[in-house]
């Protein structure tokens, strides 16, 4: 299983497997709207943009301490490049989605072979969970492209003795800066990876504290400077994210049922891959890695009893490895004709398919609310779908904040233009109403605007 570090990839199967992930992750980019925290981190992303400050994140006007800045960063950057859209704002979790890909085709590659790392690249980008939460604005792709980008630093370094390990720790400080501490599950895989590996075989101790160092000199500087400009509110604001994110436990049978839907088809492949490694006895350093990895990341979601989809996110390319070890003998030589077939077919789908590639992913919620960002001086309109589960039918904005009501005349006296959102089914409320005018309408939604006073009269 084990495959000399001079093992490569060839530039075929590469592209191949880049035009696969760019299909299904950035084929569709524009489409839809920002549905959820995305309407969130567009805002944040926004506000840097607005007001020039690059160090804290402003949320309706507010200090935001609740997620630390590498993604908002990079959207700012987007924003600043291409224009405030929607595609911008999706652009760098597709971006790092597909490289994500492409880093684990290489860390197959590195642990057991080129068609092993081409296979889980493939994988991973028909991964139904990684290819939801890649084609959006969400923390979590830019978290595991630097998560798989250290576990490559640690492929290629554990049996040399460590040598050049502090680059894994300095990876996984991006990737704290990209999430937070979701990251530090990826982080914590060198330590017990070092742990179950055998005395004779370990790395010096003293290379895993320089990976320590070096995540700290990542992540410190910025940490650093918002304690010394805001004092412990940015503390509070990461204790009160996670907690939370802590929960009474639901049933086992909740948390099996996510990792099915986010996993499936592979997760039966996976489970072939681990059968045969055990069968086989195998117990180097791919598998041993692969162990740990797949144990701490679904580990995470039991811990923390969040049943979230997007909590797996570290756990789809371990997967996706695991799969691939299965699949590779019965394809072989041809994984790489393959993955160019599978790439074909996916623009194929791009180009001439008329739905929605991922109708679970946005719900097609608010389309209708264009512009879906706005120019950079207004608020950013999207859906955060905060009111559902409520009993109100009405939806509307103040700034980036969603608020509920279900009486008429308080919408009616909100500022003018503010954008109101309900369901079909109440839209005739609204449309009965002078004081609000429809910009538009989708699948589930109708979205209206309040009336301003002179629009009123003049109507």
């Amino acid at each position: 299983m084990r495959a000399p570090h001079r093992a490569g990839l060839r530039p075929g199967p590469v592209f191949a497997l880049a035009a696969l992930a760019t299909a299904l992750l950035a084929g569709r980019i524009a489409a839809g709207d920002l549905v959820g925290d995305p309407v969130l981190y567009a805002a944040l992303a926004k506000a840097i943009l607005r007001r020039g400050d690059w160090g804290t994140l402003y949320l309706a006007g507010e200090p935001f301490f609740l997620k630390p800045p590498l993604v908002l960063w990079l959207t700012a950057l987007s924003f600043k490049a291409f224009g405030v859209a929607t595609w911008s704002a999706r652009l760098v979790g597709a971006v790092s989605g597909v490289l994500a890909c492409l880093v684990l085709a290489r860390l197959g590659t590195v642990l057991a072979g080129p068609e092993v790392g081409i296979a889980a690249g493939a994988i991973l980008a028909l991964t139904p969970g990684f290819v939801r939460f890649s084609s959006t604005l969400l923390l979590d792709p830019t978290m595991l492209l630097a998560a798989l980008l250290g576990l490559l630093c640690v492929a290629r370094t554990w049996e040399h003795g460590g040598a050049g390990l502090w680059r894994a720790g300095a990876w996984f400080g991006v990737a704290f800066l990209a999430k937070g501490a979701l990251a530090l599950t990826a982080a914590a895989i060198v330590p017990v990876l070092w742990l179950a590996t055998p005395a004779v075989s370990r790395p010096r101790f003293r290379t895993l504290a320089a990976a320590g160092i070096a995540f700290l000199v990542v992540v410190l500087p910025w940490h650093v400077y918002e304690l010394a400009l805001w004092g412990g509110a940015l503390a509070g604001g990461y204790a009160y994210d996670v907690e939370e994110k802590m929960g009474g436990h639901r049933p086992l049978a909740t948390y099996a049922r996510v990792l099915a839907m986010t996993t499936l088809p592979w997760l039966p492949l996976a489970a072939i891959g681990g059968w045969r490694t055990w069968r086989r006895a195998e117990r180097g350093l791919a598998v041993r890695l692969l162990v740990v990895w797949t144990a701490l990341a679904y580990g995470t979601l039991l811990i923390v009893a969040k049943h979230s989809p997007r909590y797996l996110m570290l756990l789809h390319p371990a997967v996706a490895l695991w799969a691939a070890l299965a699949v590779t003998p019965w394809l072989g030589r041809r994984v790489a004709p393959a993955v160019t077939v599978l790439a074909g077919l996916a623009w194929l789908t791009v180009v001439f398919w008329p739905g929605s590639l991922h109708p679970s992913g946005t719900r097609e919620a608010v389309v209708t609310l264009a512009p879906v960002l706005g120019p950079q001086t207004s608020p950013v309109i999207g859906f955060r779908l905060d009111h559902w589960g409520t009993r109100a039918r009405f939806a509307y904005y103040l700034d980036r904040d969603v608020e509920n009501s279900d009486h008429v005349s308080a919408l009616a006296e909100l500022p003018p233009d503010t954008p109101v959102v309900t369901a079909r089914r109440d839209a005739g409320v609204l449309a009965a109403d002078a004081r609000f005018v429809e910009t538009g309408r989708s699948r589930d939604f109708v979205a209206f605007r309040v009336v301003r006073s002179a629009d009123l009269s003049r109507r």
